[in-house]
């Protein structure tokens, strides 16, 4: 657990240095929604204008592209000695850039074409992934939970990839039953079967039960830190409040050190 504390003490040093960056856009900005053709299931625009609204794939942002690449090659690496066939994201509080990652890991896996790969948008309390979508509004993850739609009716697919996305348009009465239900380990059964990797958009883990479940249901865990954001006691306690065995890293995010806002710790497993 060593390498673990050193990017915990790391985590705190840069928290105590930088102030958070009120310039930086927000979640809506960075990824301006591309149209989807009428009728279709697909994103209209192609990975052309994709260039323009991910950052991962962005000409302009090369720095950022690459460390989303090497992210997934670690991932990778680690799969080949420890395999998982989902990996929920999660953060100790809200605003460490969670969401971010997992669309554009997701999207960095959905561009290498080895397989088809699955972001789940399993935040049923304050969902985001949906910005990264053309519409607002039809079938989605708490629809299949509720069996009003199937996993065919609400997944959506980003073009020219392959990539599929699995949104939230819409709130339950009561997310963390729906997220401990049965349906949700039938639903992740049929994902694990029909993708190559499923990437799940957790929660903050701190004030919520919803993540301890999610945790449960997929196979491995990624954290997501933000330097300026989480104390070292709060992650701590968070990594307490799951199940510390399907770590199997952390996400170093907003280094002041890094040559782009992303910088990350990669494949701190348990025991290291």
């Amino acid at each position: 657990m060593g390498k673990i504390h050193e990017a915990l003490k790391r985590a705190e040093e840069q928290r105590a240095q930088l102030e958070p960056d009120k310039s930086r856009p927000s979640l809506r900005e960075r990824l301006t929604q591309p149209m989807r053709a009428p009728g279709s299931r697909g994103v209209g625009h192609s990975i052309r204008d994709a260039r323009r609204t991910r950052v991962v794939v962005s000409d302009s942002d090369q720095g950022v592209a690459e460390q989303y690449r090497a992210l997934r090659a670690r991932l990778e690496s680690i799969r080949r000695t420890r395999p998982f066939r989902s990996l929920v994201l999660m953060s100790a509080r809200s605003d460490e850039g969670k969401t971010t990652t997992a669309v554009n890991l997701a999207l960095s896996y959905g561009l290498s074409l080895d397989a088809d790969t699955c972001l789940v948008d399993a935040d049923l309390r304050t969902p985001d992934v949906q910005q990264s979508l053309p519409e607002q509004g039809g079938a989605g993850l708490t629809e299949v939970l509720e069996d009003r739609a199937t996993l065919d009716e609400a997944l959506v697919r980003f073009p020219d990839t392959r990539l599929w996305v699995l949104p939230a348009w819409s709130l339950p009465q009561g997310p963390s039953e729906l997220l401990a239900s049965q349906r949700m380990l039938e639903v992740m059964r049929e994902l694990h079967a029909r993708f190559g990797i499923v990437i799940v958009d957790g929660l903050p883990i701190l004030g919520l039960p919803d993540m301890t479940t999610l945790v449960d249901v997929c196979d491995a865990a990624l954290l997501v830190v933000a330097a300026q954001n989480s104390s070292k006691p709060e992650i701590e306690r968070a990594l307490g409040r799951v199940d510390r065995e399907k770590v199997v890293g952390i996400v170093f995010n907003r280094s002041e050190d890094g040559p782009v806002p992303y910088d990350y710790v990669y494949g701190l497993t348990p025991g290291d």
